[in-house]
């Protein structure tokens, strides 16, 4: 277990994940990171993202 895990953080791959559906940091994800955000998703997309998002979750003890 890493570090920031002992200490109560989130797993580094979903602190970023977080930051980069935030919308509120839009702006900083398409300047810092050369990302664009979508306003809205196909609706393929969406239910592929939030499928993998389940299976993560249940993996999580």
């Amino acid at each position: 277990m890493a570090k920031r895990e002992r200490l109560g953080y989130p797993p580094l791959a979903e602190a970023i994940r977080q930051f980069i559906s935030a919308e509120d940091n839009r702006h900083h994800v398409h300047k810092l990171l050369g990302l664009e955000v979508e306003q809205e998703l196909t609706p393929t997309l969406a239910s592929l993202l939030e499928a993998i998002g389940k299976a993560d979750r249940d993996e999580t003890p």
